[in-house]
């Protein structure tokens, strides 16, 4: 599996972010019966609201450009099963999970919506793909990465499908059938999923570890400057907030260790957003404007990023593919 890299995720959408307090009208929640699947160890978690999220205008072209190659490829994974994402799926969640090396994580996760078993098992059995039972559900076999690990598809039932390596989608059914240990025990994840649950269409969590990985990726270059390493540990907790519209609208929220590391760090985020703005004034102007517009914000230990991106201001970035990012 490649190594995990979501640094255009905490910098460009950090970046392009507005605070939005208010409850989007028609946002979907990650129930609570989908995150106990997840497991206590999970470091990242995504949550996308499909269906909110095909209602603007700018869907079709934002989706090919930010979200994650992970997320084609599943497209195109599930076509091989008669599985249509945009037909079948309504929700999708997948997690990062830590098995002692954040860069090199571990993957699952679960797609909500209506799928039809028996022309499921119709189409894998045309195309030969291998099968098994496990838990009461359909697991098939798709492929596997050069460590050899096994990549698959399981349905549990007819509303959900669960993807991932083999051993974490086990590890999911099992926990489907028998409970045990989940998100839910992590009281730091779970407390950062109910800041953000229903409250965006999009949004991510990241806990300690992911967090310092991501601000380590985000300096680039700058992390082999002597006191950069402190900075990220510095910045203990992540998470972002996106609601797309005729206009985005996302909220990018960190918490550090104290006050005082609230400020340095607050004060290296101004020194980045001059740096994007003057690097963009010519190549991107529209995009520098916007973020000409930012507004950091600080309170005690907390630290936001806002800024709003307009309708009138959609189709210049869309077309400059300002939202092309790199996991």
């Amino acid at each position: 599996m490649k190594k995990h890299t979501w640094v255009a995720t905490l910098g460009l959408c950090g970046l392009l972010a507005a605070v939005n307090v208010a409850l989007p009208a028609g946002a979907q929640e990650l129930a609570s019966q989908v995150l106990a699947l997840y497991p206590p160890q999970t470091g990242e978690l995504v949550f996308v609201d499909l269906q909110s999220a095909r209602r603007s205008p700018h869907y079709a072209r934002l989706k090919a450009q930010a979200l994650p190659e992970r997320y084609h490829d599943l497209e195109r994974w599930s076509a091989q099963l008669g599985v249509d994402f945009e037909r079948n799926v309504d929700r999708v969640s997948w997690a990062f999970i830590s098995r002692g090396d954040a860069a090199s994580s571990d993957f699952v996760g679960v797609a909500e919506g209506a799928f039809y078993l028996d022309e499921i098992q119709q189409t894998a059995a045309a195309s030969q793909l291998r099968t098994l039972a496990y838990r009461g559900a359909s697991v098939y076999w798709l492929g596997e990465n050069e460590a050899g690990r096994e990549f698959v598809f399981a349905f549990p039932d007819n509303a959900r499908l669960v993807f991932g390596f083999r051993e974490a989608v086990q590890e999911m059914l099992d926990r489907a059938a028998q409970g045990g240990p989940s998100l839910l025990d992590n009281a730091q994840m779970r407390g950062l999923v109910d800041q953000v649950n229903r409250r965006a269409s999009i949004w991510i969590v990241l806990d300690g570890e992911f967090t310092q990985l991501g601000v380590r990726q985000f300096l680039g270059q700058a992390a082999e400057v002597p006191g950069a390493e402190t900075l990220a540990q510095r910045v203990q907790t992540a998470s972002l907030r996106m609601e797309l519209n005729r206009g985005l609208d996302t909220t990018l929220a960190a918490r550090c260790a104290s006050a005082t590391d609230a400020l340095w760090f607050s004060t290296f985020l101004e020194g980045a957003l001059y740096f994007q703005r003057q690097r963009l004034n010519e190549s991107n102007p529209a995009l520098a404007r916007i973020l000409g517009d930012a507004r950091l914000q600080r309170a005690g230990d907390e630290i936001s990023l806002a800024v709003a991106i307009s309708e009138s201001d959609m189709p210049a970035l869309l077309q400059a593919r300002s939202f092309t990012l790199s996991f």
